[in-house]
């Protein structure tokens, strides 16, 4: 059970990361700062929440065993 823990520790921490530079969106920069944290938002979030599936995964699959 300690892996499952672990991997949903990552993913937030990764979900978080990705809020932030989300967020980061509502300030004026350029274009290129817009385009970047859009990208790194959007891929630190979207490996969030698949890294949180993959444990909800294993966790279920470790107690059907």
């Amino acid at each position: 059970m300690t892996s499952a823990f672990i991997m949903y520790a990552v993913a937030a921490l990764l979900g978080g990361i990705g809020a932030v530079l989300l967020l980061q969106l509502r300030h004026p920069r350029s274009d290129q700062g817009r385009y970047a944290r859009l990208i790194a938002g959007t891929m630190f979030a979207m490996g969030g929440i698949i890294l949180a599936g993959f444990a909800t995964a294993l966790r279920s699959w470790a107690s059907s065993g």
